[in-house]
């Protein structure tokens, strides 16, 4: 998998003790407004839309629309499926081209999500698309995958899953959430630091609401990759609310505030995860 781009991207941040920002975008608008965060920031991206975006706008629709904003973009942009338990739907992602997709089948007993993760591994791996993986259960709500209890990622298990399950990439539950924190997470960074010794990067979900301190830190232990959506779905629809409270403003006016808003605060994010002096 040396020549994949979304493996390239997060060996080189595991090598320069940085992370790439992983972001869900939801729409065209939003897929320039990261590319053009990033491009500014002079600093590689993943977009990883999500199932339910996908399935609104197809596989190969996606594909082609990202693929042309790519394709003029001065920094790589990796295409990620984010937390897929749709084997079919993570399969025509594969065959269509994108550089990666996460099979989420964490809530499901450990050799299972080996077994079943593995598989799609098998399927992905001969395409040259990349394939992320999930142990212990995340906090939270994204989209169809949802758990209102946590189950912590163990050392033994993760290195069990890593071993078995043929990854490229590992998000083990270490604290986080998806969503918004009702309180201040406790994040397990002895568990990053461990499995910063093997050759997997590291995936970091629920990144929206950790303070700047808890990412530098995690970072500097090993993560590698760092998912935001919510902070991009706030962004995007509190843009909206103050640009629909003028009643004279004009469609491209209003997409134009919007896709600035929102590419603002995700530069931020990105040259934050790049190691800059940058306060959120």
């Amino acid at each position: 998998m040396n020549g994949n781009l979304f493996v390239r991207v997060l060996r080189r941040a595991r090598e320069s003790s940085t992370a790439c920002a992983s972001i869900n975008i939801l729409n065209y608008n939003t897929a320039r407004a990261v590319i053009h965060a990033a491009e500014r920031a002079g600093r590689p991206v993943i977009l990883q839309p999500s199932v339910g975006t996908v399935r609104r706008y197809g596989v190969s629709e996606m594909f082609r629309m990202i693929d042309g904003l790519r394709s003029a973009a001065s920094v790589p942009v990796a295409l990620h499926l984010d937390h897929c338990r749709d084997e079919e739907l993570a399969r025509a992602c594969a065959d269509a081209g994108w550089d990666a997709v996460m099979m989420d089948y964490s809530a499901l007993p450990l050799e299972e999500n080996i077994r079943k993760t593995r598989e799609m591994a098998a399927y992905a791996h001969p395409r040259g698309v990349a394939v992320e993986g999930e142990v212990g259960v995340i906090l939270g709500v994204e989209e169809e995958v949802s758990s209102k209890t946590a189950s912590a990622a163990s050392y033994e298990d993760t290195l069990a899953f890593i071993e078995g399950a043929g990854v490229d990439a590992i998000a083990p539950s270490i604290g986080t959430a998806h969503g918004l924190y009702t309180g201040v997470p406790a994040l397990n960074f002895g568990l990053v630091e461990r499995l910063a010794a093997q050759p997997v990067p590291i995936v970091i979900h629920g990144g929206t609401g950790l303070p700047a301190a808890d990412f530098r830190r995690l970072i500097a232990l090993g993560a590698a990759k760092i998912n935001l959506s919510t902070a991009l779905k706030q962004v995007y629809l509190g843009e909206s609310r103050r640009q629909l409270e003028n009643p004279d403003v004009a469609p491209v006016a209003f997409d134009e505030a919007v896709e600035n808003a929102a590419s603002l605060l995700m530069e931020k994010f990105i040259r934050l995860f790049a190691g800059e002096d940058v306060e959120l």
